[in-house]
Order: C-alpha cells, then sequence, then structure tokens
C-alpha cells in the first residue's frame, strides 16, 4: 500500500505503511523495516527470499492533485455533467476511505447535475464482520442516500471456503463472488454508469491502469466515472476527517477497511481484526484445518495457524515461516505504537497538520529510498 503520514504532538513525524507481514517506516529520510511477530514487529535485516516475494516499492505520488473537493466537483460537472444529467449512477461503497470520498463526491456532483446516485455495498459473508453494513448505512443516511445491500452469493461461498479453503493472495475467489454481485446490482436498480473509487497512488497495478483509462478523458471513461483517482492520500484524509466521514477501523489502527480475514493483509492488520466478530467462526477454523491437511504439510499446525499462512501458497508460506531468522529481537515496534502511526492521519487533532501536509501534495514527501531489498540495519524507533 501506499505511504501514509503519521503526527506526533500535532507535527508531522514521518510516513507508514503495511506490506505482507511488513510495517515499513520512514523517520527524516531513514527507514525502518519490521516484521510482525504475534503483537510486535521486530526490525528486519533486509534481504531475504519472503522479502523479495512479496516486496512492491510505494509509489511516490507525484501524478497527485491536490485539489479540494468542491473544486473537483465544479470542474466535473463542466467536464461531464451533460453525460450524467437524468441518468442512473450506481456508486460502489465499501466505507472505506476511498468509496466514501468518492460517494461524497457523486453525491454533491448528482445536487449539482441532476441524476440520481445509487450506493451499492456487498457484504461478504463468513469473511466480513456484520458491523461494516452499519456503517455504510449511516453515511449514506447522512448523505440523504438509500444504501442497497447486496450480499455474494451464500452458497458458493459455502462451496468455495469448504473445497478451496479461505482465500489466498492469487486465487482470491472472493473477489470474483463480490464482482458477480456487483454486476447483478447493476442490472437489479438499472443504472447506467457505475463510479469506482481507484486511485493512483495505491499501487504500480492501478497507477498504470488508471493512467491508461483516464488519459484522454477526464473522470468518465466509457460507463465508469471516478471522481478520486488522481487525489493523493493527504487530500483524501483532509476532506474525510474535516467531514467527520472517518470508518472506525482507521481510528482503531487498521490502514484500510477490508474483510477480517482478507489475505492481503498482514499480520499486524490480523491481530486488530480479529477483535470484529465474525458471524461463523467455527466455519472459518475448518476451513483452514482442511487446507493446513491438504497443502502445508511442511509446517507444523501451531506455525500454520500463528502466522495465518493459509494467505500464502506452500512455498511462500515456508519461507515466511523461515523469515524469523532476519529479524533483530532486541528491537521492536510495539502494537500499540503502530496503531497510534496509523490512525494519527484520522483524528481531528491532528487536522491542523494535516491541512499543511496536503498543502505540499503532490509529492508531499518527495522521491523516499527504496533499497529495501539491501538495506542496511538501522536503530530502532
Amino acid at each position: 500500500m501506499e505511504r501514509y503520514p503519521f503526527f506526533e504532538s500535532g507535527k508531522l513525524a514521518g510516513y507508514v505503511r503495511a506490506f505482507s507481514d511488513f510495517v515499513e517506516v520512514m523517520v527524516e529520510d531513514r527507514l525502518y523495516l519490521y516484521l510482525w511477530e504475534k503483537d510486535c514487529g521486530f526490525l528486519h535485516s533486509g534481504g531475504g527470499s519472503f522479502l523479495r516475494a512479496v516486496y512492491e516499492p510505494p509509489l511516490d505520488n507525484s501524478a497527485g492533485s491536490a485539489v479540494d473537493l468542491e473544486a473537483r466537483v465544479r470542474e466535473a460537472a463542466q467536464a461531464v455533467g451533460d453525460k450524467l444529467r437524468g441518468r442512473r449512477v450506481m456508486v460502489d461503497f465499501s466505507g472505506g476511505k476511498d468509496s466514501t470520498l468518492n460517494l461524497l463526491a457523486v453525491a454533491m456532483l448528482s445536487e449539482l447535475v441532476g441524476f440520481r446516485a445509487i450506493p451499492v455495498y456487498v457484504h461478504v459473508p463468513y469473511l466480513e464482520p456484520p458491523s461494516s453494513i452499519d456503517y455504510a448505512e449511516r453515511v449514506a443516511g447522512r448523505l440523504g442516500l438509500e444504501l442497497e445491500v447486496v450480499e455474494a452469493d451464500r452458497r458458493m461461498m459455502l462451496f468455495y471456503l469448504n473445497r478451496d479453503g479461505l482465500p489466498r493472495r492469487g486465487t482470491r475467489w472472493c473477489t470474483f463472488l463480490k464482482m458477480k454481485a456487483l454486476r447483478e446490482a447493476m442490472k437489479a436498480v438499472g443504472a447506467d454508469i457505475e463510479a469506482k473509487a481507484e486511485r493512483i497512488a495505491e499501487s504500480g497495478k492501478r497507477a498504470e491502469k488508471l493512467s491508461k483509462t483516464f488519459a484522454k478523458t477526464a473522470y468518465l471513461a466509457g460507463k465508469t466515472l471516478n471522481l478520486v483517482y488522481d487525489m493523493p492520500i493527504e487530500q483524501v484524509a483532509l476532506e474525510l476527517v474535516s467531514r467527520r466521514f472517518v470508518h472506525p477501523h482507521y481510528l482503531e489502527g487498521l490502514p484500510r477497511v477490508s474483510c477480517s480475514l482478507c489475505p492481503y493483509k498482514g499480520l499486524y492488520e490480523l491481530a486488530i481484526s480479529r477483535e470484529h466478530k465474525l458471524e461463523d467462526w467455527g466455519l472459518v477454523e475448518h476451513s483452514v484445518k482442511r487446507l493446513h491437511q491438504r497443502y502445508y504439510h511442511a509446517l507444523s499446525w501451531e506455525e500454520y495457524w500463528s502466522y495465518a499462512l493459509w494467505r500464502y501458497d506452500p512455498t511462500v508460506a515456508l519461507m515466511r515461516a523461515r523469515e524469523v531468522q532476519r529479524i533483530r529481537s532486541e528491537e521492536e515496534l510495539s502494537l500499540e505504537r503502530a496503531k497510534s502511526m496509523f490512525s494519527s492521519l484520522w483524528r481531528e487533532e491532528n487536522l491542523k497538520a494535516l491541512r499543511e501536509c496536503a498543502s505540499t501534495a503532490p509529492g508531499a514527501f518527495g522521491r523516499l529510498p527504496n533499497s529495501i531489498l539491501n538495506f542496511d540495519v538501522l536503530e530502532s524507533l
């Protein structure tokens, strides 16, 4: 994921991001990499087969556009308003930062241009806490919109859980079921256009795709509307914090809103997400055990379960179990410290510092070093 600014005592202190089981911290142009073990992270020595297998460098966000939401909506109204007027626009809504900002922008644009905005939330049974639906409904209600809630097919969810186990990296069958539910919802609500909330800065793959998609036309490409694709994280956070549209998971220290058992979550995120109640934890454990018996004979049940190695294919899972050899156990990042860094971006007491940070976007943090695969060990924070 992209780097987030974090704040201490009302001032910008550095940047932090999570990828796989690592938490990466930048302070004063120095890079610290922590591998998560149980409830804390330990300083990593660099290199290693597991790190090479999962590492993706963050983007420097040089293509971001620091523009306030009202100006963005006015610009979109002039650019594509005539193509939206009188239409029905389905807004993909998860409650996360990008989809919330996009819903805000689409709702404002609908008032200005004159079209119907229909937010749709896809609930993923068994893998996602039901409480997420309640938050999504509250956000839509504050905007005067009625949320359409649909579910990924429960029977197919059970089928895949029993046959293939939990979704893992590279084989996320849950995504297929979620997208199928969205396609069906679009037909059911009679939508002409779909509003999505992908952003360039999130990953290299998205940057490449979105840069091509919106290279010739801003905001509307075919039947896809996206009002936030080029906005930097500083601006996204500023808009949501100042308007008090912050998902509680961010305040808990989670860097993103997703299913509790998303295979792309790291152990740091899973340590927080396990506090969120799922509807059938027994089913989850049964699925995990069957997967272990079938494919992960080289790993003991204890290390397989404690490291949540169902997230990786067996080869990478074995690499992960052995990566503990590359940590310095005396140098650690506590769970509470990491939660404080990630959540600081979303707290109102840091609004002034966030506003100053956003005013320098794009590229608020410049080009940070990405020589992480072979960097020398630094002292801990």
